[in-house]
């Protein structure tokens, strides 16, 4: 597979790289009329023809590497149980695929023995099908029997792998290990469950219930990651915490596109409520929308570059007081302490970004009480003399705990503000009380340039809609051709993640709301 790897990916690297000098030819620049539109048709089909042949191969070189990693991680695994196996006098019945006790074995020591490895052994065989389809796939791909597919996975650089790439095949291989493993623990709990249910032991039953529930939840989390890893053709889980504490949350980030390699990546930093079980797919399908009409723009302006949208579900934002009715929740939503903690975790990966892909245009984007944690997130990076971001907007934003944007250390009118028109967001309307709870000026009080979130053509000549919900603001609406278009909120997101926001002689493509601009200092990039 290893061999299969290095001959797709070489395959694909002088495919795309014939396509690359047959664009830069100059032979034929001195032609003129029919003869001349006939050669750029013919090399335009023919550039197609091998820009698709080059990252087919590449799909296929990604897909024998994927698997290679695969075999060498059940191999691993299986030496490690043989290993243990031995230390407890038991062995593994290759017929049977069962840790069955030697000679030396006494009765009892076998029974705990293989309590202790047989569900091992059923993860490493679990894992063992799910590769022998990963290899499958990968020779029928590499050999023509199957049709590479339009979602066929990340393309390989011409570099090989690059670190998120690698990070994230390590991140989805943990989450394969993990869900095996709990799915072993789920099936154990419903055993002992339905035991405790026959012998009448309540107690016992409503302590298992309550571990079920708690895993079963997980289980959930696992389902949502898998699902917001196919809702773009390409996909990349950046970052994954599972806490061994079963009751609290996975965090993780899910890249749209590869943040190594683009010119523009933005950050989404969701609001209350927000949760990788139930907030994850949706904010993936956002960052595709998000994605694909910043790209758009580029091209509008004639401009080249490629913009990566990440959706950073690495926190723990307060629940909705709305939906709980919880005293604590509420007390949780006017403090700062999980946007404290949410901003400790994004620094440190915003400066990650930018060490990855240090000429990239990084923007910060914060909904509710996430722009409350990604304020904090550049004020302790501007503390510490670190100014990975370009951009940032906070929209829906209850306070910032700003007294200056200079905090921020972004450059004199790189950050902005966003709010629904009065009465369609009421978070945005508490803003003016953030000083009396410790979280700065009000935002919306001209410290900072504010974008325009209501309904109107935007500046690509495209009738949008507006804001009307605290929740609109990244949500895209069906067109008349069934075409899924931001609002002008998106299309301001869009304009700024694509790094065209304040272009020389570029026209201004952001639309604005009407507040006053009040100079700082900058002291950042």
């Amino acid at each position: 597979m290893r061999t299969v790897f290095q001959a797709a990916t070489a395959r694909g690297q002088a495919t795309l790289e014939a396509s690359r000098q047959l664009s830069s030819l100059a032979v034929f620049d001195m032609w003129e009329g029919a003869t001349a539109e006939a050669r750029k048709h013919t090399n335009a089909s023919i550039r197609q023809d091998l820009d698709a042949h080059g990252n087919e191969a590449l799909a296929v070189a990604r897909a024998a590497d994927q698997a290679a990693d695969g075999i060498e991680n059940v191999q691993s695994d299986l030496r490690t149980l043989r290993h243990d196996a031995a230390e407890l006098h038991m062995t593994i019945d290759a017929m049977t695929n069962k840790v069955i006790p030697t000679s030396n074995a006494l009765p009892m020591e076998a029974v705990i023995a293989e309590g202790q490895l047989q569900p091992r052994l059923d993860a490493i065989l679990a894992e063992a099908n799910a590769v022998d389809q990963e290899l499958a796939t990968a020779i029928n791909m590499a050999e023509g029997d199957t049709p590479i597919p339009a979602n066929a996975g990340p393309p390989v650089g011409p570099h090989g792998l690059t670190p998120t790439q690698r990070e994230s095949d390590a991140n989805q291989e943990r989450v394969r290990e993990e869900r095996t493993k709990l799915q072993t623990h789920i099936n154990e709990l419903q055993a002992q469950a339905d035991r405790a249910r026959a012998q009448g032991d309540q107690g016992r039953l409503q302590d298992l219930n309550g571990q079920l529930a708690a895993a079963q939840y997980r289980m959930g989390e696992f389902d949502s990651i898998d699902d917001a890893l196919r809702r773009a053709p390409e996909t990349y889980l950046t970052q994954l915490a599972i806490p061994t504490d079963p009751t609290q949350k996975v965090r993780v980030a899910v890249a749209v596109g590869n943040p190594d390699t683009a010119s523009d990546i933005s950050l989404t930093v969701p609001g209350i409520g927000s949760t990788t079980r139930d907030s994850l797919p949706g904010m993936v399908t956002e960052a595709s929308n998000l994605r694909d009409t910043a790209q758009q723009q580029l091209r509008r302006l004639g401009l080249s570059g490629s913009v990566v949208t990440v959706a950073w579900m690495g926190y723990d934002p307060p629940a909705n007081l709305l939906d709980t009715g919880s005293p604590r929740d509420a007390w949780r939503t006017m403090n700062d302490y999980r946007a404290r903690d949410g901003a400790a975790a994004l620094a440190p990966y915003l400066q990650q970004l930018r060490a990855n892909d240090p000429t990239a245009h990084l923007s910060l984007f914060g909904h509710s009480y996430g722009s409350l944690t990604g304020s904090l997130a550049l004020q302790q990076l501007t503390a510490q003399g670190l100014h990975p971001v370009n951009d940032a907007v906070f929209y829906g934003s209850p306070g910032l705990e700003l007294s200056s944007p200079s905090q921020l250390g972004l450059a004199n009118g790189n950050a902005y503000v966003m709010r629904a028109p009065t009465g369609d967001d009421w978070i945005p309307e508490v803003a003016p009380l953030a000083p009396l709870h410790g979280w700065g000026l009000d935002p919306y009080g001209g410290m900072m340039p504010e974008l325009s979130s209501q309904a109107g053509a935007s500046p690509d000549g495209v009738a949008r809609d507006g804001v009307h919900s605290h929740a609109d603001y990244p949500r895209a609406v069906t067109g008349p051709g069934g075409e899924q278009m931001l609002r002008m909120s998106g299309y301001n997101l869009a304009v700024v993640a694509a790094g065209i926001a304040d272009l020389p002689d570029g026209g201004q493509q952001l639309v604005m709301a009407p507040t006053l601009l009040t100079p700082y200092p900058h002291p950042g990039r």
